[in-house]
This record gives structure tokens, C-alpha cells and sequence, in this order.
């Protein structure tokens, strides 16, 4: 009997039924082969075989291994392109925004109370989102209180030198000590009595303002900003904490009359600077116990004249009367400050100065009066407080300060003395 081809291209012939075992002997002996030759020859042939003919059944469609491929290649190609505008927004972001900082890390001592370390730390996040519009945030993390919140958080429209548009938490424009109270730039640790119980520093509120420069002349200019704000509110409570509980703290305004705020200055050949703030505004949710506030604040620098140029004069005033309130119905203070900065020569080659290009260190000298009357019968609080310090600056973003207080008074400090140090550091 002759049989077709196998698919190896072998004909088998077999014989007659005489020699039936040997053909059965020799069948399973071809099996064996043939199932040996097939495992050899499945990888190389059998699915080449299978590809062609599904390549042959398939025509112009591609192979399951190429369209992995181009798979992962079109989503290498597409995160390529997400990290090329990722890197892009971060570099956009990185040449437009300013991030920093300031800290510092108080100790005080007091006859009337525990020593306790306190401390702070804010963020400040600045930058222009235009040639013409610019932002600013100071962000207070809430050492130690607990709470973090924006003491400065606006917008900045830029139209012109003498005129341009401010919008958001704005800093009040109320004195100068508000303006100018971060720790690293101030020489004395506690702030005047004036700019705590009088002036409730750090003041900001929400609200929109116009502020701008004008030149008189090249020696003689001038600043001003006014602002529209909520205001402040008619918690006076405790009598002796002054306006500091009556900030609105950035909620709703309390009886929807808005309040008008101001400060302008003139600076005289970068020499002498005096600024002149108002402020007028209803508190009462009714609308009534209008507080009606004045301040008036100096600094002179010396510059030229030998020895007198290393010194520093800073004062500040300010009154705020409260129309229809018992307590308090007129709040008053004033500080008085002279700074005197020097380096002895000795110094140079210590680890005081040699590692720094210009260390200094201050002496400071300053009086306090703040003064909280009421018609209620209850009498004035008063207190007057005198403070000598002394600082070191390596540099002048890091300042080591330490002082000593001498109070007489029923308002903060009551008539504790005591001694308080810090360091405080912007980065």
C-alpha cells in the first residue's frame, strides 16, 4: 500500500501482511522520529509556519509584536512631552516667583511670670505674573498660637509711578512700625507698647487700596497709600489688650460700612522721613462707636558727618478715640528710640568678624508710654517701660539680640523687669 506524503516529504510504501509486525515495529520507530524532529523543528518552523499563513490570511494588517511596540513607544513619546511641559510650567513658575522667609526664637524672663521660649516662622511667597502685575503673601504659620494665617496676601496692578492698584489682604497703611515689623529688621526684640496695645500690629485686613510715589525734587519725595478696609470691630475686650482683639481677623466686615485708612510720607535726602496716617471707620454692628485714629512717625540717619552717622533716631505717636464706647474710649502711646551702631576694631580677627565681610552690633535705647482711658469709671491704665539692648549682626539677615526691660505700668508687662534675647534670621 502506498500512502500520500507526510508533511516531512517522506512516502511510505508498506509490504503485505506477512511481515505485519515488522511494519508495525517500523511504524512506531518513524512516530518516534517524527515526534523527536517535531519538537526540534516547532520554534524555527511550525510558528513561522502559523505567522506566514496568518501573515498569507492577513494581509496588511500588522504583526502583534509591532503593535506592542509602537504602543510603548507612543507612551514614551507621550511622557516625553508631559515632562517637557512639566519642566517648562516649573521653569516658568521658578523665574516668576520668590520664596522666603523669616524666623526668630524668642527667650524672656520675668519676676511676674515663667520663662518660656517662643517663637515664629512666616512665608513669604513674591512675583510677577506680568511686566505690570505682581503678588505678595506673608503666610504666619502659627507659632505658637496654633494657627496659620495670611497677615499680607495681594495683588499688585502697576499703572504708573504716582498711582497703582492694591487688592486683597493688604497691610493697613497705619504707622510705620506696622508697615516695617519683621523680626530680623527690628533691633529690639518686644515691640513698642505703642504698635501692641495701641496700634494692634501685625494689622492686615481685607480690602483694596491706591498707592504711589511722587517726586518733588531729587532730594524731596513722597509716598502715600489709601485704603478701603473692613475695619475694626468693637471687641475691646480685655481693657487692657487695647485694639488687638478688635482686628477684624480677614472675616465678614461686622456691620457692612467700610472703613478709610491712610499714610503718606516725605523722605528728605534719604536723611529724614516723616509719615502721617488717619484712619475713620464705624466698629458696632449697628454701625455705631466709630473709632476715629491719628499717627504721626520720625526717623532720622545722619549720613556724613563723622561719629553722628553710626546713629539712628525713630519715634512714633499715635491716638485712636472711640465715639459712644465706656471701655476703652481713648487709646494713647508714643515710643521713642535711638540706635547706635559700631564694630571695634579689635574684633576683626575673632569669630565675631574675620568669617564676615561687614558685622556690626547696635546699641539701643527706647521709652514706652501707652496709656487706655475709659468712662466707666474703672480709671486709666497706664504704663511706661524703659528697655536697653544690645545686638550683633554677622550679617544682616541674622541678628542675635538681647535686653533688658524696666516697666511700671497696669497695661502688659504690669511692673515685671525682666530680660529677653533672641535670634532672628530672614532667608
Amino acid at each position: 500500500m502506498v500512502y500520500p506524503k507526510s508533511s516531512l516529504g517522506h512516502q511510505f510504501i508498506l509490504p503485505s501482511s506477512s511481515t505485519l509486525w515488522l511494519a508495525g515495529h517500523t511504524r512506531i520507530r518513524l512516530l518516534l522520529w517524527a515526534s523527536i524532529l517535531g519538537i526540534i523543528m516547532v520554534p524555527s518552523w511550525g510558528f513561522g509556519a502559523q505567522e506566514t499563513l496568518a501573515e498569507e490570511q492577513m494581509p496588511g494588517k500588522v504583526k502583534v509584536e509591532d503593535m506592542h511596540t509602537q504602543e510603548i513607544q507612543a507612551l514614551k513619546d507621550r511622557v516625553e512631552i508631559l515632562e517637557t511641559q512639566q519642566n517648562s510650567i516649573l521653569d516658568d513658575i521658578s523665574q516668576r516667583v520668590i520664596l522666603g522667609g523669616y524666623g526668630a526664637v524668642e527667650f524672656e524672663s520675668f519676676g511676674g511670670s515663667k520663662t518660656s521660649f517662643e517663637g515664629k516662622l512666616e512665608v513669604l511667597i513674591a512675583g510677577q505674573i506680568h511686566d505690570r502685575i505682581r503678588f505678595y503673601n506673608e503666610i504666619d504659620l502659627g507659632i505658637p498660637e496654633g494657627e496659620a494665617e495670611a497677615e499680607q496676601a495681594y495683588v499688585d496692578l502697576l499703572i504708573a509711578k504716582w498711582i497703582n492698584l492694591r487688592a486683597g489682604v493688604v497691610l493697613v497703611p497705619f504707622g510705620k512700625f506696622n508697615l516695617d515689623h519683621f523680626d530680623p529688621r527690628r533691633d529690639l526684640t518686644d515691640r513698642p507698647l505703642v504698635a501692641q496695645q495701641i496700634v494692634p500690629t501685625t494689622w492686615g485686613d481685607l480690602g483694596a487700596s491706591i498707592f504711589g510715589l511722587i517726586p518733588w525734587t531729587p532730594n524731596l519725595i513722597s509716598t502715600y497709600e489709601v485704603a478701603i478696609i473692613n475695619g475694626l470691630t468693637d471687641d475691646f475686650s480685655p481693657p487692657d489688650d487695647g485694639l488687638e482683639n478688635a482686628k477684624s481677623s480677614l472675616a465678614r466686615d461686622n456691620n457692612g460700612q467700610k472703613s478709610v485708612v491712610g499714610r503718606l510720607t516725605f523722605k528728605l535726602a534719604d536723611q529724614y522721613e516723616i509719615g502721617v496716617s488717619g484712619y475713620r471707620g464705624a466698629s458696632s454692628p449697628n454701625g455705631g462707636k466709630t473709632i476715629t485714629g491719628f499717627d504721626i512717625d520720625l526717623e532720622f540717619k545722619p549720613r556724613g558727618v563723622p561719629f553722628w552717622e553710626d546713629f539712628e533716631f525713630k519715634g512714633e505717636l499715635a491716638n485712636f478715640d472711640i465715639q459712644d464706647s465706656q471701655t476703652p474710649s481713648r487709646l494713647f502711646g508714643l515710643y521713642t528710640q535711638v540706635n547706635y551702631h559700631f564694630w571695634p576694631s579689635f574684633f576683626d580677627h575673632t569669630f565675631l568678624g574675620e568669617p564676615y565681610t561687614h558685622p556690626t552690633f547696635t546699641l539701643v535705647g527706647r521709652y514706652d508710654h501707652a496709656r487706655i482711658s475709659t468712662r466707666a469709671g474703672t480709671g486709666n491704665l497706664t504704663e511706661d517701660r524703659f528697655t536697653v539692648g544690645l545686638n550683633y549682626r554677622p550679617i544682616e539677615n541674622y541678628v542675635l539680640k538681647t535686653e533688658y526691660q524696666i516697666n511700671n505700668g497696669g497695661i502688659e508687662r504690669k511692673s515685671w523687669n525682666g530680660f529677653i534675647a533672641s535670634i532672628a534670621w530672614l532667608f
